[in-house]
């Protein structure tokens, strides 16, 4: 059986929303109110657009804050005008890389198949895929399927998954006012972590995405290993408390 993640895992999704201006006093004020925390106590990264890769990588190089690219191409190399390289991102320093997110689903077109052999080119390459799923539906018994679905069809044929990180976000609670019931999520995830491990996955990471901000990761402490959030933590002063917020939570379970 899998063990549970013994660390923590808080990461930010910047989307498009930050220009280069933003982003980088975003990094840098992250970068210094995150100077005290322990390496031992979580692990933490932020998914800036993609021009930006570079600079925020030289900016975090001796910090805990690790980079990781919103998208990636299922292919290292080749005639695929652009695409973003895996192999590219992981020679660069890249340590993560986002796969499946519902944006990319819907608004590209990604498929269940595409979806795998992106998570097979970022396992290949040493990046660690952050995989995305969630469900449509509101009601649990279609929600619960269509979850199973898309672990499966993205996880089942990986020969070489060395490590996985799943951020469950149900598509009707991202970008709305509140996240999903801590009920729900508990559900969820507690799902997701019986798949991976009846599949046999040996080190893998839960996180909740979908609205996520202050005050949730204690209600969903027992069933994910941390949280993936959006705007809400678009004021780096705001992903600094939920981080401290969330040290002290994992440690007041230990």
């Amino acid at each position: 059986m899998a063990r549970r993640a013994s660390k923590l895992l808080v990461g930010v999704n910047l989307k498009m929303y930050m220009d280069k201006e933003q982003t980088l006093a975003w990094l840098d004020a992250a970068v210094t109110g995150l100077g005290s925390i322990n390496r031992d106590d979580v692990e933490l990264f932020l998914l800036p657009s993609a021009p930006l890769i570079s600079q925020c990588i030289e900016k975090t190089s001796s910090s805990l804050l690790a980079i990781g690219a919103q998208n990636i191409s299922e292919h290292d190399s080749g005639a695929f005008t652009g695409e973003i390289s895996p192999q590219l991102l992981a020679q660069m320093g890249c340590k993560y890389a986002l796969i499946g997110h519902h944006e990319r689903r819907t608004l590209f077109g990604e498929s269940n198949d595409v979806i795998s052999q992106k998570i097979a080119a970022s396992s290949r390459n040493n990046l660690i895929p952050i995989v995305c799923i969630g469900e449509l539906s509101t009601e649990e018994k279609s929600a619960k399927a269509e979850v199973k679905t898309q672990i499966r069809s993205a996880i089942k044929d990986q020969k070489n998954l060395k490590k996985l990180v799943i951020a469950y976000e149900p598509t009707w609670a991202i970008g709305v006012e509140h996240p999903a019931s801590a009920e729900h999520i508990n559900k969820m995830c507690s799902l997701i972590r019986t798949e991976l491990e009846d599949m046999k996955i040996e080190d893998f990471q839960i996180l909740y995405g979908g609205s996520a901000g202050e005050g949730l990761f204690e209600m969903i402490s027992q069933t994910c290993d941390g949280l993936f959030l959006g705007r809400r933590s678009h004021n780096p002063q705001t992903y600094i408390s939920i981080v401290q917020e969330c040290i002290s939570i994992k440690a007041a379970h230990l």
